[in-house]
Order: C-alpha cells, then sequence, then structure tokens
C-alpha cells in the first residue's frame, strides 16, 4: 500500500508535520478560548486591545482584574457617548487613566489643552496600544450597552471565568 508520506519528497514530510503541528495548535487555541470567538468588536476592544479590564474589571464594577489597579465603575456611571469617548480618546488628566488616540494632545482636541498645557498632569499612553477611532467607538458602545446604568454586578458577573474546555484528542 503506498502511503502520501511514502509518495513525498524528503523536504515534503517535513512540511505536512509543521502542517499538521500549526493545525493542531490552532484547534488547541480555539478550544482553550471559546469566548473570543464569540466576542463582539467592542468586547473584544475592552478586554483584549484595550485591556481595559485590567482597571474597570471583567464585570465594568471598577474592580481591576489586575490586583493593582482600580478604575471608574462603569457601572454607577452617567456617561453618555460623547463623554465617554472624550474619555478613552484623551484619558483623565491628573489620574491613571491613560489616553487612546495617538493624537491626543498634539493640539487642544483634549478638554482644550496641549501637551504643554497638561504638563505633568497629561495621562500617561496606554500600556497595551493605541487605537484607532473606530475601536474608540466600539469600545464605548460596549461598555454603554454592558454596564452603564446596570446596577450593581452579579455573583454570576464576578466568578470567575469557567475553565477551557480541553481540546480533542487528534486524529490519527
Amino acid at each position: 500500500m503506498t502511503t502520501l508520506s511514502s509518495r513525498l519528497r524528503p523536504g515534503s514530510r517535513f512540511i505536512l508535520a509543521a502542517a499538521g503541528t500549526l493545525t493542531a495548535a490552532g484547534l488547541a487555541l480555539a478550544f482553550a478560548t471559546p469566548a473570543a470567538a464569540q466576542m463582539t468588536g467592542g468586547e473584544r476592544i475592552y478586554f483584549e486591545k484595550g485591556q481595559c479590564n485590567q482597571c474597570h474589571g471583567k464585570a465594568g464594577n471598577g474592580v481591576g482584574d489586575d490586583p493593582r489597579e482600580n478604575g471608574a465603575n462603569f457601572r454607577e456611571s452617567g456617561l453618555d457617548k460623547e463623554t465617554m469617548v472624550m474619555i478613552i480618546s484623551c484619558g483623565v488628566p491628573g489620574t491613571n487613566m491613560p489616553y487612546f488616540d495617538k493624537f491626543s494632545y498634539t493640539d487642544d482636541r483634549c478638554y482644550g489643552m496641549t501637551s504643554e498645557d497638561a504638563g505633568t498632569d497629561k495621562p500617561q499612553q496606554p500600556i497595551s496600544t493605541f487605537l484607532a477611532k473606530r475601536d474608540i467607538d466600539a469600545v464605548a458602545d460596549y461598555i454603554l450597552e454592558t454596564f452603564v446604568g446596570k446596577g450593581p454586578a452579579t455573583p454570576e458577573e464576578l466568578a470567575p471565568s469557567a475553565a477551557p474546555a480541553a481540546p480533542p484528542e487528534p486524529e490519527h
């Protein structure tokens, strides 16, 4: 019986083995983080790109997932979208809230201040990455729809995430 492996050139066997390994790794990742595939754009930015949960918590209650950090409690917020976008874009001078618009403080778009005007109160750059305008709008929408006005976080919202599902055994 001729197998696919015996008909391949010697170098092709390595490529086939590498492709199989990458496929298995991809499947393991897909099964290890099932929620990631189900996230909305704004949710993905909140948890991954902007890492907002590090300070504001996965439940948006201001208790950061990083135990060293605490941020504003979105659940008690009365902010509208325009103000939320301004805060995400420009940060909050004199606090730990960073700015996510890379052009903030290059002109007076942020609270009417330039970098020079803000001085030592100028917010820090994000630890993660700057966000595009569409990403800032998406995460603001996510925060407003998911947390603002929702009252205290429920025990289910505060519970640790379920353990990831084990990846399926590869078929031979």
